[in-house]
């Protein structure tokens, strides 16, 4: 009699692949209970932070593309 052999090919990938996934999605939905999310106020206040400083780098990258396209206008044309 031969001696037991484990599964193998396609099915024994496919299980193992399962066991895997669903490990990983355990584990995810345990460490999310250990995030601390901030309140709405927060939240907000750092959404308005974000924009403001999109903003403010906008308009300097803007001042410069400006004055680097009227520079380079003047050279050109002469």
């Amino acid at each position: 009699m031969p001696a037991y052999q484990s599964p193998s090919g396609l099915f024994y990938l496919e299980n193992n692949t399962m066991n895997a996934l669903t490990t990983y999605i355990r584990h995810v939905r345990e460490e999310f209970k250990h995030i601390t999310w901030p309140s709405n106020q927060e939240a907000i206040g750092h959404a308005l932070m974000v924009i403001l400083v999109s903003v403010i780098i906008g308009v300097i990258v803007g001042v410069l593309d400006y004055g680097f396209t009227t520079a380079v206008s003047a050279v050109v044309n002469g």
